[in-house]
């Protein structure tokens, strides 16, 4: 397999997605004459996506060349590749820049056999991307510092005077703080969720770089709230077990909104090189035995219901095991733009 990475400008949202010029250097090695072969545009990071992408070489013989980077980024290589596309795949970290390159026109329809028993919800209706794993909005405390009897049980109790300076969230750099607002938007409206984030606000939230700063700043007692996606709490247990955090899944009584979900997707680009390739790596992806694989390497939950859930044994739970946030991958790809008008000054490390 064969690596390029590409950087991602932070913060450079999907208003300005379709914008801009790319890095040089990111020219791909070309594969051997005659040798099946094809290219993923990958915004999920290589250690993670590299378990999958070596056990579907083993089995297929196709060679993947893979090109790592921010989603905005390899959306807009994509955008100034599309006479003469050099991808095949992408995948990406949340819905909303696939669901833009859809709209765009720069993906191809693929119906795989192995997308079926995906839920309805994290799949375009044109069959252009699919969900391949999930990812869910939880909140994660501090033990030390909030005894279990104390912990917030909804983002909407993080404005209480209790919770002064002590909570913290990643910027809009990340793409599921994206996905959140545009959550809130969603379900409660403009209005409401403007409220909302000048209390935080004015109760002193923490805007913090990335998801990755703020388990370690919860690890650390430097704040004692974070919200974040539920693997960055299994991520912190893996780097030191001894930390003192666990999870809250939030909203979840009979008349709160739920948790929300994301997903990663995958989509095949319009016009890609090598379209059978392609095909076999969306299939490979979507069967138990390579979607297990992406799963595993970020303890992320499954949306095919034979894929073993990881880390139950530590609270994480599956989809079925907790009230979702009502609200498909498209809405939420529609409000990103809202969502970065409104709160693009304010969501800022």
């Amino acid at each position: 397999m064969t690596l390029r990475r590409c950087g991602e400008r932070r913060g450079q949202g999907r208003a300005g997605l379709l914008l801009g010029v790319m890095a040089a250097g990111l020219f791909l090695a070309p594969a051997a004459a005659g040798a099946q072969e094809m290219t993923l545009y990958s915004a999920r990071k290589e250690e993670l996506i590299r378990p999958a992408l070596e056990a579907f070489q083993k089995e297929t013989g196709i060679r993947v060349t893979l090109l790592t980077g921010g989603a905005g980024e390899l959306a807009r290589r994509i955008e100034l590749e599309r006479a003469n596309p050099k991808g095949d795949v992408f995948l990406g970290t949340a819905a909303g820049i696939t669901e833009l390159l859809r709209q765009k026109g720069f993906l191809e329809s693929y119906a795989s056999p192995n997308a079926g028993e995906i839920p309805e919800e994290f799949r375009a209706a044109d069959h252009s991307w699919v969900g391949i794993t999930g990812r869910v909005r939880v909140l994660i405390y501090n033990t030390g510092r909030v005894p279990a009897g104390e912990a917030p049980q909804s983002y909407f109790d993080l404005t209480a005077p209790r919770w002064k300076g002590q909570v913290a969230v990643a910027s809009l750099g990340e793409r599921t703080t994206v996905s959140w607002l545009a959550t809130l938007l969603a379900l409660k409206g403009e209005e409401a969720t403007r409220k909302y984030v000048d209390a935080l606000r004015a109760n002193g939230l923490k805007v913090l770089k990335n998801n990755t700063e703020v388990r370690h700043a919860v690890a650390r007692g430097e704040v004692a709230v974070g919200i974040t996606n539920h693997y960055y709490y299994m991520l912190q247990l893996q780097e030191d077990p001894r930390s003192p955090i666990t999870l809250v899944y939030p909203d979840q009584g009979p008349g709160d909104m739920g948790t929300p979900v994301f997903s990663i997707t995958a989509a095949i680009i319009r016009g890609a090189p090598h379209p059978a390739e392609a095909r076999a790596l969306i299939d490979f992806l979507l069967k138990p035995a390579g979607n297990r694989l992406l799963v595993e390497g970020e303890f992320e939950i499954p949306l095919l219901p034979n894929v073993a859930l990881v880390g139950a044994d530590r609270g994480i739970r599956g989809l079925g095991q907790f009230k979702k946030a009502p609200v498909t991958q498209v809405q939420l790809a529609d409000l990103e733009p809202k969502v970065e008008r409104l709160f693009g000054s304010i969501f800022l490390p």
